[in-house]
Formats: structure tokens, sequence, C-alpha cells
């Protein structure tokens, strides 16, 4: 394991001390993070990056492979087109998480702030608090997990994918074009997989699914890229 002090240093040099550190290092240990805005974006690889504190805006923005783990809350638009990887919040993150996900898994621990999962493409997109307003709003793919309380126009305009709810007022906190049906074995099997692998102690019998109202109410062409590649700030 090594350790990188990130007191006085700057969004790009951090982010270009990751990328080198990523050749060669399994195990990253980061001191001093002082909220900084940017961090972890555009890398790609295998390693797991350990963060004691806080981070700023777009934390894991465009992440392809690493694990980060921060300690502490996050700021707005964590994960921002993340494609693989995951992203382990201890605690909260502000709003915007997770917008246009395409693969990866961003778990918040705590709470999360308003329009989480927007635009989401792929990948898990996990709550273990409450989220605000208009969780998932134009989601086009990918599987959101709330396990609080949901804010007012989950689901907002929702082209595919699903979320999956326990919030027993959700009824009348949808919004356009969706509905909610009740969860399928299927999925009660795959949320039991992912909630053992990060050691969330919670049944699955509960949930039930927001889907959308009418399928192929408009058309689009879901991109998905075949080969994708993290570009250094």
């Amino acid at each position: 394991m090594v350790r990188l002090d990130l007191l006085g240093m700057g969004s790009r040099e951090v982010n270009r001390k990751l990328k080198e550190m990523l050749g060669s290092e399994s195990e990253i240990d980061v001191v001093n993070p002082h909220s900084i805005h940017n961090f972890a974006t555009a890398l790609a690889g295998g390693a797991t990056i350990t963060v004691h504190g806080s981070t700023g805006f777009y934390t894991g923005g465009f992440l392809d492979g690493p694990t980060v783990i921060v300690k502490g809350n996050t700021g707005w638009y964590t994960g921002d087109n993340m494609s693989g990887g995951e992203i382990i919040v201890e605690m909260n993150t502000g709003s915007n998480a997770g917008p246009s996900m395409l693969g990866g898994t961003l778990l918040v621990r705590g709470n999360s702030g308003s329009r989480a999962a927007y635009g989401m493409k792929g990948g898990n997109f996990i709550v273990c608090g409450n989220v605000g307003r208009w969780l998932g709003q134009m989601t086009l793919g990918g599987r959101i997990i709330a396990l609080g309380e949901v804010g007012q126009g989950v689901g907002e305009s929702v082209y595919n994918g699903v979320i999956h709810v326990v919030d027993p007022g959700v009824e009348e906190k949808l919004g356009g074009n969706v509905r909610v049906i009740p969860i399928e074995d299927r999925e009660k099997k795959e949320i039991e997989v992912i909630f053992k692998k990060y050691g969330i102690e919670r049944g699955v019998d509960d949930f039930r699914s927001i889907v959308p109202k009418i399928y192929g109410r408009h058309q689009y062409v879901l991109f998905k890229p075949t080969h994708l590649k993290a570009v250094q700030p």
C-alpha cells in the first residue's frame, strides 16, 4: 500500500499522480483530501483508492475500472459518466450523483441529494439512506436501488431500466410516464447478490419496482460503446 498526501496539491497534479500510481500500485491510501474537486477523474485500472476524508464536485467522473472508497462525503456529480469500477461513499453525496452512468457501481451508504442517477444508462446506483427529488429522471438503463425514502418526481420520464424502492408512500411521489409493479423473483436474487457483496444487511421482500408506464413512447437509440478509454484531464 502506498500513501498519497494531497496537502497543497491541485486537482490536475493529484490525478496525474494517481494515474502514475495505478501502473504499479494495487492499493492507494489518500489523506488530507480537503474536499478537493475533480478527484480520481478519468482513471482506468484495477487499484483500490481509499480516501480518508471528504471530496468535492465530480469525484470519480469518467471512472473506468478502479475502486474509489470515500470515508466521508462527496459533492455534486459524483460518478459523472462513469463506465466501470466502483465508487463507495461511506457518508453522503450532494445532488446529481451518478449522472449518465454507463456502467460500474455507485454505492452511497448515507443520503443523496436531488436528481440522483439522472440520465443513467447502465450499472448500479444504490442509496442506503434517503434520496431527494427526481431520482432516476430520464433513465435509459441500469438499476437503481433506494433503501430509504425517495423525494417527489421519482422516475420522471424513465425510458428503460428499473428503480427498486421500499418507500411505502412512493405512489404519491411518482413522476410522469412511470408505474409501480411487484418486484420479480429474479430481481430479488440479483439484489441479494449485490447486498452480500457490499455487506448491506437488508431483506428484499418489500421492494417494489418503478418502470416505464408506456414502453416505446419515445424513439431513441441507446449508445453503447464497445470500447471505453479514460482520458487524462
